[in-house]
């Protein structure tokens, strides 16, 4: 692995740009987002649809679209988004680790990808999975099959797991990236090692309140571009089949996808997000050059002691959350390349360093 070789050229970019390249590395990296996203996503996809397809069994049953069939639409549309929101980190373990390994390694592997996420599994399951509210509200959902709808459940505790989502999610974005990518461990006996909680504190404290905004103006973004994803579905369909309406099909089929297609962009943002923090604040265009030219010279071995050391350092040294440490940008005149071609041997751009063990 050569750490100053990277298909990203190492920079600080803004959230448009981030989008603009969440694009670029769909298409770089079309496995990623097609079959390790919904590797991962398939058990969740299955599970929501046996706890709530009841919902437009029923609704298609009716006759008329009444009252009561409005109700259940909404109450089926609005727990599908919740659900897919709260599983999305967990569903996209296996497309986040594999686009980390595929910033530096030409060809990560499937096989590979689902060994290494497979070791984490207990640390995902307990922070993503757990405390960040996806287990508890689909186990909530399982006594609710068949029943009728009730104000509170169904409309009211729906968007309070939103909101509570949204605060702890816009705070502490990037810890899906801390325990696949650096390997934080829960907790230690150790002072010395980095747990996961410190080092979230280190890295999303100094950046607190823009992180808050990226959330706001992604969430909105993503909202848009399900409804895009949905209707040009529908557009589809009723150009093909003169069948415009929001029938059995719609409901199973077209609103779920459109949700998880739009999550798995979601954790492409999320992955080049968490590089562009790193990025802002530890330097990474100095550190990583030494390093790699370090490794080269001594051996990969030789420098984790090294590179532990420097993070722990990094993080007890007081941090200026008002004063980002400034990172140079190019002159307005001057095109960079988001990602550097495969056959370009000398880019100038040095690596980002994905997986870093403490």
């Amino acid at each position: 692995m050569q750490l100053d070789r990277t298909h990203i050229a190492i920079r600080v970019r803004s959230l448009s740009e981030i989008g603009d390249l969440a694009l670029l590395m769909i298409r770089r990296y079309p496995v990623a987002v097609t079959r390790a996203f919904f590797a991962g996503a398939l058990p969740w996809i299955v599970i929501n649809a046996a706890l709530l397809s009841f919902l437009p069994l029923r609704i298609a049953a009716d006759e008329f679209f009444t009252d009561d069939s409005a109700s259940d639409l909404l109450r089926y549309v609005s727990w599908m988004m919740v659900l897919v929101v709260l599983q999305t980190p967990l569903a996209g373990a296996f497309s986040t680790y594999y686009l980390g390994q595929a910033v530096f390694e030409q060809k990560p592997t499937l096989r590979h990808t689902f060994a290494e996420v497979w070791k984490l599994r207990w640390p995902l399951l307990w922070v993503l999975g757990v405390k960040r509210l996806a287990i508890p509200t689909t186990l909530l959902l399982v006594f609710r099959i068949g029943t009728d709808a009730d104000v509170f459940i169904d409309f009211m505790l729906p968007w309070l797991i939103v909101i509570l989502a949204a605060v702890v999610r816009s705070n502490r974005p990037f810890v899906p990236e801390m325990i696949l990518l650096e390997r934080c461990p829960l907790r230690s006996k150790s002072p010395h090692v980095i747990t996961l909680s410190r080092r979230s504190k280190g890295l999303h404290t100094p950046m607190a309140s823009e992180l808050g905004g990226r959330f706001l103006t992604v969430a909105g973004t993503s909202f848009v571009l399900v409804c895009s994803v949905y209707y040009s579905l529908i557009w589809v369909r009723g150009i093909a089949t003169s069948n415009w309406s929001t029938d059995l099909l719609a409901m199973m089929v077209f609103i779920p996808l459109a949700l998880w297609t739009v999550a798995a962009f979601s954790v492409v943002v999320r992955l080049l997000g968490y590089l562009d923090a790193r990025i802002r604040l530890e330097g990474w265009e100095v550190e990583l050059a030494i390093r790699a030219e370090a490794i080269r010279q001594f051996g990969e071995d030789a420098m984790n002691s090294q590179a532990a050391s420097s993070r722990r350092g990094a993080l007890n040294r007081p941090s200026t959350p008002d004063k980002p440490a400034a990172s140079p940008t190019p002159p307005p005149t001057t095109e960079e390349a988001l990602l550097v071609s495969d056959d370009e041997t000398d880019a100038n751009e040095t690596a980002i360093e994905v997986e870093v063990r403490p």
